[in-house]
């Protein structure tokens, strides 16, 4: 039996067909995937590049005005940065938070929820464990600025930012 199946979302487009049936697990997985491609710089706009630095918050660059950067989904921050381990990705989540979205702090669930997006690095033990992740990384690399309130240290961000513009 030969399975087709054909999407188009935006500028994203895929075609399949062959052999291999699809089951709905196989297609609701491609249309995940499918879904982290318009975080793609190339694929969010035409040029590859951030079209207005204003338009979704700062982005992976050396923060001047009007300086080219590209924005970065959090699964590529995590890559970049080899990310594998709790702490690791909630650094990688936290990169995301303040660089790709501009925020200047975050909370635990909005670290958590960026963590999650994550999906290739995230791992359950690690909502299980995020407040002993944390606590290890106050002090280190991330700064705490009231209860449930935080920041990567200027030290961490100047890192982060410099691995992510490679």
């Amino acid at each position: 039996m030969t399975a087709k199946v054909r999407i188009k979302a935006g500028p994203v487009e895929f075609e399949y067909e062959g052999e291999t049936e699809l089951s709905i697990t196989d297609i609701k997985d491609l249309f995940t995937h499918i879904e982290t491609l318009f975080t793609v710089p190339s694929l969010s706009t035409p040029t590859g590049e951030a079209a207005d630095d204003n338009a979704a918050g700062a982005t992976v660059g050396d923060g001047a005005p009007g300086a080219k950067a590209t924005k970065l989904h959090v699964n590529s921050i995590a890559a970049k940065i080899g990310a594998k381990s709790g702490p690791e990705v909630a650094v990688a989540a936290a990169a995301h938070l303040q660089i790709t979205e501009g925020k200047a702090s975050f909370s635990r669930s909005d670290l958590l929820r960026t963590m999650k997006a994550a999906n290739h690095h995230y791992k359950v033990s690690m909502s299980k464990n995020l407040s002993t992740h944390i606590a290890s990384l106050v002090g280190k690399q991330f700064n705490q600025q009231a209860q449930d309130r935080y920041s990567l240290t200027a030290e961490a961000l100047k890192k982060l930012e410099a691995q992510l513009a490679e």
